[in-house]
């Protein structure tokens, strides 16, 4: 969407409670009737099919009439819905540039009572089988339809973040709605992207958030120098969404993973060599799994 915060204040209330009836009868309907939308809604039949052109010329709705006329909704007004939420619940008061972009999320500066980041996942129909595949939020799902897989996605987040952010380097959760995750704004680069003055240091910094989320039983299982962001207080860990705990079948390989892709990281930037084995006697990580 080219504008989301204008795109968020053209919506008004009624079109907003036509796109939650249709997010609800796509739990049942791969296109929802508009009878169907009518019923959820309670507005009348007349003024549905009216609304539903608007939003379908404002390109917030698909709709199939192979064998009737349904709806659906996508990512686009997935994103209102929420952002309406999140409006409503306190948590956000207005919302900035997008600044960031990636595989299976995007990310927008906003602000509530503290400057905010929103994380709005976008596991879809591209990265689906590879999300239920790997995803212990989505193991027991047999069918999930892919807005609802995105939202599974920001609440196993949201959930690894809460149990983590007393103890751990992270930024903290401030709010969750459907598949939009808000946080705390972090306000520095990533690390592939500063020269550390004391990297010895930073790596020691580094190995030591991760001891801290498995002593709490939480892997993050996608580490990299790209979601390790360095403000002035020290390294902060983002990107939560793929964390397994240390009873997963594939827990040691991950931690493994995790720990060589920082460490190949530091050897290629700054020629510190540390095997993985040293590092995990460090962390005391083979004890824990």
């Amino acid at each position: 969407m080219e504008n989301l915060s204008a795109a968020f204040l053209s919506l008004s209330r009624e079109e907003r409670s036509l796109l939650s009836a249709i997010e609800s009868g796509m739990k049942t309907h791969q296109w929802v009737p508009s009878f169907v939308i009518s019923e959820i809604s309670g507005l009348p039949a007349r003024k549905v099919d009216f609304l539903l052109g608007e939003l379908f010329e404002k390109k917030l709705v698909e709709r199939e009439s192979l064998h009737y006329l349904g709806y659906r909704i996508d990512f686009d007004a997935y994103d209102l819905l929420a952002l309406s939420d999140l409006v409503k619940k306190g948590a956000l008061n207005a919302i900035g540039e997008r600044i960031g972009v990636g595989k299976e999320s995007v990310v927008y500066e906003a602000f509530g009572e503290m400057p905010l980041a929103l994380k709005f996942h976008r596991q879809g129909r591209t990265s689906f089988k590879h999300v239920r595949r790997l995803r212990d939020h989505l193991s027991d799902k047999s069918k999930v339809p892919w807005l609802y897989a995105a939202s599974l996605a920001a609440r196993h987040e949201h959930q690894i973040m809460e149990k983590l952010c007393q103890k751990v380097s992270i930024p903290k959760p401030v709010a969750l709605s459907r598949h939009v995750l808000a946080m705390e704004f972090v306000s520095g680069p990533s690390l592939n992207r500063i020269s550390l003055s004391d990297p010895g240091d930073g790596l020691d910094l580094i190995l030591e958030e991760v001891a801290a989320a498995l002593r709490l039983g939480i892997i993050h299982a996608d580490l990299s120098e790209f979601n390790i962001m360095v403000p002035e207080s020290g390294p902060k860990i983002i990107d939560w969404p793929q964390a397994v705990e240390i009873n997963h079948p594939h827990a040691q390989e991950l931690l493994q993973r995790d720990l060589a892709n920082v460490l190949s990281f530091f050897k290629r930037k700054y020629g510190i060599e540390m095997p993985v084995e040293n590092a995990l006697q460090r962390m005391g990580g083979s004890e824990r799994i």
